[in-house]
C-alpha cells in the first residue's frame, strides 16, 4: 500500500480520536468541525485537482446512484419508524424548527464522515487493487471507527456503529457516497430528538461560545 493511502488512514483514525477531546471534554464542537473541515478540505480538493478521478473512486458519482439510493431509503424508512415508535413511548414524536436547519446542513457533515471512514480508510484496504483485509473486516473496522468516536455516549456510541454496520456494505457493493452522507445526517437530526432527546442546534452554539 502506497505511504500516501498510510498516512491517509492515518490522518482520518486521528481525526476520529480528536472528537471526544474537543466535543466532550472541552465542549468546542465547532472549533473542532472547522478545524477539521479546514484541514481536510483543502487536501483532499488538492488531491482531486492532480487527479479528478479520484472524485469517483471515493464515490462521488452517479455511478450505482439509483441502486445505492433505493437500499438506503428503504433502511432509513424502516429505522425510522422504530425511531416514531420510541418517541411515540417517551410523549410523542415532536418537531422543532431547530430540525429544519440541521436537516440541511446536517447531510453536508454526514457526507464529510462518510467520505473519511468509507472513502479514506474502508476503500483502499478493502476495494484497492490488492485488498488488505476482507469485506467483513472492513465492515467491522468501519463500525468501530463510527462507535469509537462517539464515545462516551454509549447509546450514540451503539446507534453509529450499527449504522457503520449496514452502510458499509452499501459502499463496497455500489461505492457511491451521496446517499449514505444523506441519510447519515437525516437519521442522526431524527436520533437526537426523538431517542436522546437532544437539539444538536442548541448544543453546537452553546458548545461553541
Amino acid at each position: 500500500m502506497p505511504q500516501r493511502v498510510q498516512r491517509e488512514i492515518a490522518a482520518a483514525i486521528a481525526t476520529g480520536a480528536l472528537r471526544p477531546v474537543f466535543v466532550d471534554i472541552l465542549h468546542l464542537k465547532g472549533a473542532f468541525i472547522a478545524l477539521v473541515l479546514g484541514c481536510w478540505v483543502p487536501y483532499l480538493a488538492a488531491r482531486a485537482w492532480r487527479r479528478p478521478s479520484i472524485l469517483a473512486e471515493w464515490g462521488f458519482s452517479s455511478v450505482n446512484l439509483k441502486q445505492s439510493f433505493i437500499a438506503t431509503s428503504l433502511l432509513a424508512a424502516c429505522v425510522l419508524t422504530v425511531l416514531a415508535a420510541v418517541a411515540s413511548r417517551r410523549g410523542g414524536v415532536t418537531f422543532h424548527w431547530h430540525m429544519l436547519p440541521l436537516l440541511i446542513l446536517y447531510p453536508v457533515w454526514g457526507l464529510f464522515q462518510q467520505l473519511l471512514v468509507q472513502g479514506i480508510v474502508v476503500r483502499p484496504l478493502a476495494l484497492g487493487v490488492t485488498p488488505v483485509v476482507s469485506p467483513a473486516t472492513a465492515i467491522a473496522l468501519s463500525a468501530a471507527l463510527f462507535g469509537a468516536v462517539h464515545l462516551p455516549d454509549t447509546t450514540l456510541a451503539a446507534a453509529t456503529a450499527v449504522m457503520g454496520l449496514v452502510f458499509t456494505p452499501f459502499y463496497l457493493r455500489w461505492n457511491n457516497l451521496w446517499p449514505l452522507g444523506l441519510f447519515h445526517g437525516w437519521l442522526g437530526v431524527t436520533f437526537y430528538f426523538w431517542c436522546l432527546g437532544r437539539d444538536p442546534w442548541a448544543e453546537f452554539f452553546q458548545g461553541s461560545a
